[in-house]
């Protein structure tokens, strides 16, 4: 059961590679070459599944970074989970409590996996808003107890506008210390991530290819760059070890280990291809139309539509690609949370910023609109969003606080 969880949460490089150590493990594992049987296919022929290279996202280097820093397995789904929700700068767009909803897990295990993100590097990465995000940095470099912890902490819109005699009035400090503090604040990076995230991708090559059609998806696995196993008995005609005990107990649990590994192999994939098949069947819409939104889809939805548990869809769909006319695309990247409005619609979170954005762009840039009268806006359209929430997805869609946007022409 380990295994075949552990097998779940690969990727095809990860995949790949323990298998090569199986078998370097195992005299009764053997490779092979030659076309692969396709376990899941819809209407599709094995010709097109040869090797496609794409682009992958450069998160998976981040949860390397998790992996090395925790045993824990849940604390692991947790922290992959939340670094595919991170924007491109590194901060977390969804609240711990959502997360632990969608993760059926502890808010408590969420917090502990947000303080494993900001553990890693660079520093300020896993941060909510840019507060956090400096004050992490600061932390780092032994300055917890500094007065640019202390303006950070509070006077952060007087940083941006350099009003050096509010800070100094406030905090009660020179003004000389305070403009050295500022000068020091400036230096750190409000975008920790965007090196990482924004950098050209590694290559993968995609779990799965898919065909949609009008009335149905059609799916292939793509096993082209994969180990092809079967089992195979070197010492099945050679009598004197046959009749030794301890040979035979040699064999019996290395032939048991193969069986099981080609066992787990086969459940990890019709595990991925179901999971698979329900979230492109359901966003068929958004991969075949341009500028479709995504349905608000969660991972929570997904488990109960399928009978598995939340960490089996979170594994299943973690580091996992589908190649969709011509396109490589993460199948995390196909899950969307929804906010629901006051006559009990669903709005997705992709609709909601997008609504965000253009309100901001409809605006006075005389008299830009603050993040409470965002809200309130929106209240006033049904959808009853949190401020927290409405600064997240601000900062998501790259738009700069009111203050910064007067008479400035907004996107």
């Amino acid at each position: 059961m380990r295994q075949a969880i552990q097998l779940l949460g690969m990727s095809q490089q990860d995949l790949s590679e323990y298998i090569d150590s199986a078998v370097s493990a195992n005299p009764f594992l053997q490779k092979y070459q030659g076309p692969s049987p396709l376990t899941f296919v819809r209407d599709a022929d094995s010709d097109s599944t040869q090797r496609i290279q794409e682009e992958t996202n450069p998160r998976l280097n981040l949860v390397s970074q998790i992996r090395l820093r925790t045993t824990d397995d849940n604390l692991m789904r947790i922290s992959e989970y939340l670094i595919f929700e991170m924007d491109d700068n590194g901060y977390l767009g969804i609240d711990e409590e959502e997360a632990a909803r969608d993760l059926s897990a502890d808010v408590e295990e969420v917090e502990k996996s947000i303080s494993l993100i900001q553990g890693m590097e660079p520093a300020g990465i896993g941060a909510r808003d840019i507060r956090e995000c400096l004050q992490i940095q600061l932390e780092r470099s032994g300055k917890k107890d500094s007065l640019e912890y202390r303006i950070v902490d509070g006077y952060l819109p007087e940083v941006a506008k350099e009003d050096v005699q509010k800070i100094s009035k406030a905090l009660k400090a020179e003004a000389r210390l305070v403009r050295e503090a500022i000068k020091n604040i400036k230096k750190l990076n409000p975008r920790p991530a965007a090196n990482i995230l924004s950098v050209k991708p590694e290559q993968v090559t995609p779990d799965l290819i898919v065909h949609i059609e009008k009335s149905k998806v059609r799916l292939e696995l793509n096993r082209s760059s994969l180990p092809q196993l079967k089992l195979y008995n070197p010492y099945e005609k050679d009598m004197d070890i046959i009749k030794d005990a301890d040979a035979r107990n040699f064999m019996k649990e290395n032939m048991d280990a193969a069986k099981g590994l080609m066992d787990n192999l086969k459940r990890r994939e019709d595990t991925i291809c179901r999971v698979a098949e329900y979230i492109i069947s359901y966003q068929r819409d958004a991969l075949l139309k341009d500028g479709h939104d995504i349905r608000t889809l969660t991972i929570k939805e997904i488990a109960g539509a399928l009978d598995f548990h939340p960490s089996t869809i979170s594994r299943a769909i973690s580091n996992k690609y589908i190649q969709v006319n011509d396109r490589a695309i993460s199948l995390t990247g196909l899950l969307s949370h929804g906010i629901k409005k006051e006559n009990g619609e669903i709005e997705s979170k992709t609709a909601v910023k997008d609504r965000i954005k253009k309100l901001v762009k409809d605006e006075d840039s005389a008299h830009p609109l603050s993040d409470a009268e965002i809200e309130k806006k929106l209240k006033e359209e049904g959808i009853k969003i949190a401020r927290r929430t409405i600064v997240k997805y601000r900062k998501a869609l790259r738009v700069l606080p009111a203050y910064l946007r007067k008479k400035v022409k907004s996107v």
